[in-house]
């Protein structure tokens, strides 16, 4: 697992999402209810929990988006199986032309998947982080809302001990291979 913290995409996503409709936001309130109290009392509520809850529905959103994909991506990935199953015809023995067919597809499907990502990032893993890491710093009260909770700091806590674990075993690795490389395996036992 490798997790990565894209700083600059955490801004410009912020910027973009929270940021520069902020003012839009607030003088369409204003002119919406008129009323310069009113406005500042909807303006609170906002504040409150709002933007917390639009960021826990967007990752929401995108997890459910994500998983109809990956329905699809299945039932199309098993057609280019299909196609090129029939391609090779009765050259090859079965298992031999389903392994190499699950190669080829597997190799291709990851690179048109890279693709998408790189072209469509708002499906990606990383924007995911990213609007979980928004909700969190944007909640006032993580730990009174559960949605915030349950859908962006779990994850969140998940990914750091993934990245926790990496790191130890990383260092275990590189601390017993350079501890046997002065030892040897002779002394070692």
């Amino acid at each position: 697992m490798a997790l990565t913290f894209d700083n600059g995409r955490m801004n410009i996503l912020a910027d973009e999402v929270m940021g520069k409709p902020g003012d839009e936001i607030s003088d369409g309130i204003d002119n919406l209810v008129g009323d310069k109290q009113t406005a500042r009392e909807i303006k609170k509520d906002l504040a409150s929990h709002g933007w917390c809850s639009l960021l826990v529905a967007l990752i929401q959103l995108i997890g459910k988006a994500n998983k109809a994909i990956g329905l699809v991506a299945d039932a199309a990935k098993q057609a280019i199986k299909d196609a090129l199953s029939n391609h090779f015809r009765s050259r090859l023995a079965k298992q031999v032309k389903d392994a190499v067919v699950d190669i080829v597809v597997d190799k291709v499907w990851s690179a048109l998947a890279r693709l998408v990502e790189a072209h469509f990032p708002l499906l990606g893993a990383d924007t995911v982080r990213v609007l979980r890491m928004l909700a969190v710093f944007a909640c006032p009260s993580v730990e009174r809302h559960r949605d915030v909770y349950q859908h962006a700091l779990v994850p969140l806590m998940g990914d750091g001990q993934g990245l926790v674990a990496e790191e130890v075993k990383v260092q275990v690795v590189t601390l017993f291979t350079a501890w046997w490389q002065r030892k040897g395996p002779a002394t070692a036992q």
